[in-house]
């Protein structure tokens, strides 16, 4: 289903995923449009700085900040990326 609505304490332990299904981490935490994403070292290997680069995530940090415009859709307990 689309995710037309803020970040909800819900999402909490989520898995965020690409539009393909590649894993990019999990929801910490959640503040309105954002959510605190923990990514593991197993994550950085698998997303392209393409996908870094539209979240504008650095290599530095295992926690991100994912805004609510990057997501397209929740389902099964995973909140899938826009295609860029």
């Amino acid at each position: 289903m689309d995710m037309d609505r803020p970040f909800s304490d819900d999402d909490r332990e989520k898995t965020v995923v690409t539009s393909d299904g590649h894993t990019v981490g999990r929801v910490r935490d959640v503040n309105d449009d954002r959510a605190t994403i923990d990514r593991s070292d197993d994550d950085d290997e698998s997303l392209t700085d393409e996908i870094k680069d539209m979240l504008g995530w650095g290599d530095d940090d295992d926690s991100h900040e994912l805004h609510r415009d990057h997501v397209d859709r929740e389902e099964n307990d995973r909140l899938y990326l826009r295609r860029r």
